[in-house]
Order: structure tokens, then sequence, then C-alpha cells
């Protein structure tokens, strides 16, 4: 048995090489079940963009036990419980939470879709159309295809930096064969983590894992493509009509693993996390210049990023740009104070041990810590981590990694508006027709 923190946990791992991670919380009513299977929108090229993103829809669609996309809901949603999957670069999701009693069966189902989905022609022909409309909704919304555009820049010409749903023109050619093959090459039980967490039994929700998925046959798994540098071109723009300008400034930062991770983590917090920050009450609260802003990082197996997000009124566009870079300038010049700092420590501190409050947040903790890292580091490691994190790491990190000229700038908005938006100590413009 082993633990991390107060919850301890067991580990096994099967002779095809899939992870089993289970932890018992008997004062729970719940079990929450986790999936993480290592493939994503980074294992396609630009022949099959979108397939992972595809197929985690096809999989709902119909399997060996359940034929109708109305058996597998029903199978869980009329116990209390529900079943849901997501698709994200570098690991696709599947996660279910249902009372502790009918947990065999949200496992039974995920299994299922795992192993045995149909992907009947019919079931295509539909789905791609929703996948589609899901597509052009995103690229007709500016304040998510601002994000496109900047990782664009940050990741050019690369998986990283395409949208994971993909292309239409890709998504409406994809056909069985092809969707089948890529399920079969990237869904490698040595890339898979199975999580298990909530009032249970660990031997035997091990061997009930061990039955359902130990007999799927071990291959390698698909490769990610090797992180690219990032685009000579700086600034990337799109002209499109609309009440507002919506501008992304981005940075390349460091992978999951690096040891700068939690210190940019803590850097993020200060710059632009919640309403504490310091972009929202400067910006926002002090300027009015946004509703809407705020920073978020991206951690890969090999590479990340920093991006600032604002949604603005094109009169005030190059203002709040300028606004928002002089908060970065300020990271880099000062210092953060003691009071700040201490602010911040809680913040990261007390958002992890409120994820581990309850069955799900256990379970994606668990299997993302395994999937990502190979082993499970403790809240107390994590704390001790963030603790160890002064000033001078935090205008170190501020220095090396947030320098103007590595700066990127994507802009969606007015011709009027956008046009004279570039990025720091920069020289070419891509300009985008709407």
């Amino acid at each position: 048995m082993l633990a991390f923190g107060a919850v301890e946990y067991t580990r096994t791992v099967l002779p095809n090489g899939l992870r089993i991670l289970v932890a018992e919380m008997p004062e729970t009513r719940s079990v929450s079940l986790a999936v993480y299977v290592g493939v994503g929108s980074r294992a396609e090229s630009r022949e099959n963009a979108g397939t992972s993103h595809f197929l985690e829809h096809l999989v709902f669609k119909g399997t060996a036990k359940r034929p109708s996309a109305a058996e597998i809901s029903f199978a869980v949603e009329t116990l209390g419980g529900f079943v849901n999957a997501s698709t994200d670069r570098e690991v696709t999701v599947f996660s279910s939470r249902v009372p502790a009693r009918h947990y065999l069966v949200a496992l039974d189902v995920i299994a299922d879709m795992i192993r045995a989905p149909l992907l009947r022609d019919q079931d295509i022909e539909s789905e791609r159309r929703v996948v589609v409309e899901e597509i052009r909704m995103y690229r007709d919304q500016p304040q998510d295809r601002v994000h496109t555009l900047v990782d664009e820049l940050l990741y050019p010409g690369h998986p990283l930096g395409w949208e994971i749903a993909g292309r239409e023109k890709v998504v409406l050619a994809l056909a069985a064969p092809d969707l089948r093959a890529f399920m079969e090459a990237g869904y490698a039980p040595a890339r898979m983590v199975v999580a298990l967490v909530g009032k249970l039994k660990a031997d035997e929700a091990t061997r009930a894992v061990a039955e359902q998925l130990g007999d799927l046959a071990g291959r390698p798994g698909l490769p990610f493509a090797k992180a690219p540098k990032p685009a000579k071109v700086r600034t990337k723009v799109l002209v499109k009509r609309g009440e507002q300008v919506h501008v992304c400034i981005g940075w390349r930062g460091v992978s999951q693993a690096h040891p700068d991770k939690w210190t940019i983590d803590m850097l993020n917090a200060v710059l632009g996390e919640g309403m504490s920050s310091r972009l929202f009450l400067e910006l926002r609260e002090k300027r009015a210049l946004a509703y809407d802003v705020h920073s978020y990082e991206g951690n890969y197996s090999d590479v990340g990023h920093l991006v600032i997000y604002a949604g603005v009124a094109p009169d005030r566009a190059r203002e709040a740009v300028a606004a928002a870079l002089a908060e970065v300038a300020l990271l880099r010049d000062e210092p953060v104070g003691d009071v700040e700092l201490a602010r911040v420590r809680d913040f990261i501190k007390g958002r992890i041990e409120l994820r581990l409050e309850d069955t799900r947040g256990v379970s994606g903790w668990l299997a993302g810590q395994e999937m990502f890292h190979d082993r499970i580091r403790s809240v107390e490691e994590i704390i001790d981590i963030v603790d160890s994190i002064g000033p001078s790491d935090i205008q170190r990190a501020a220095r090396q990694y947030l320098r103007p000229e590595l700066a990127y700038v994507a802009a969606i908005g007015p011709r009027v508006a956008v046009g004279p938006l570039v990025a720091p100590e920069a020289g070419e413009l891509v300009e985008i027709a709407s």
C-alpha cells in the first residue's frame, strides 16, 4: 500500500503494461473512475488531424455490449452517475462517477468503449456532421479562435498549434478503416492508466480492471512529434467585424517535469489567475479596459507556454496590450512582495487541497500524475515546493521566459484596431483575411 498525504492507494502494472491505481475512501458514497489514454492531437499529422477527437465522439455511439448511444448513457445515468470523455494534445480521458455500489457498471461501460466500439459507417456519417459544426462553432467564436492563433505562433506547423478538433476537410474524409487503424495503434495498454477512487476494495477493483482490459494486446503506441522552434513571425491578426478585440500575448514556457514548472505556476498566479491577480486589478478594476482578462499556462511532455488573454474595446486594444506588457515588465524588474507572495502560495496550495477532497479529484490526480510523471507526488511534496519558491525565483523566471523579444501577439477584431498591433521588439506581421 502506497500513500500520498492521508490517502493510501495501490499500484499494479499488468503484463501488457496497463497501470491500475486504486484508492479506498470508505467515508464517501461514490466511486470515481478516470482512464487516461496517452494519445491525443499531438500524435496526428496534417492528413489525419482531428482523428483523436473524432474517435472520442464515436465510441459513445455504440459498442458491442451497448449498440446505441442511448444504451451507453442510460447504463450510467439511470444509476445517478455520469460518463464523459475529453481529448487533449497528449491524452484522451474517459471519466465516470457513480454511487459506489454501481462502479463495476461504469468500468464495464468505459472498457467496452475502449475495446469494442462499433464505429459503424452510419454513425461516422452522422457524427462527422456534429464534429464539423463544433469546428465551425469554435472558428466563429473569436474569443476561442484567438487561442489557436497564438498556438500557431508558439508551435508553427505542428500539432500543438492546431485545433484539437481538427480540420473540417479532414474530418469529412475520415473513414472507418482510418479510425480503426488509429485506435488500434494509439490505444496501447502501456500508455493507459486506470484510477478508481471511493468506497470500494482495492483488490476487487484491481481484479475487475484486469478482467476488462488485461488481455489487450501490447503495442508501442503512437509517437509524439518533436516540439518545433517558435515562429519567426511574432504577430498574427485576423480581421473580423465585431464589438471587441480579442488578444493573446504568449511566451514559450516549460514542460510538465521541468524544475521551473511550479515557479511559473506561481508567476502565473501573481500575474493573471483570479480576481486578486495583477492583470485583473490593473486592467479591469483600475482602468476598466476589459471584462475578461487573465493568464494561463500549458505544460506538455517536453514544452509549455504562458498566455495572457483579454477581450477589449477596439479603440483601447493598444492600451490594453501595453498595460498587460507593463505588468509583465514589473515582474521582471521588481521582486514580488511578501504579502502578495503569501497570498499566492495559499491560493495554489488551497486549490490542490480542495481538489483532493472528493473521489473525482483524487482519481484525476492519481491518473494524471502517473501518466505524466510515472509516480504519484504527494500534496505535502507539492506544498514544500511551493513554499520553497521565493521572490527571486519568480523574478528570475520572468526574466528568463517572459522577455519582450520572446513574446508573440495574436488578435482578432476590426481592421482599424488589430492592424496596428505588433509584438514588442518585433518585425514581421501576418494578416489573415476575414
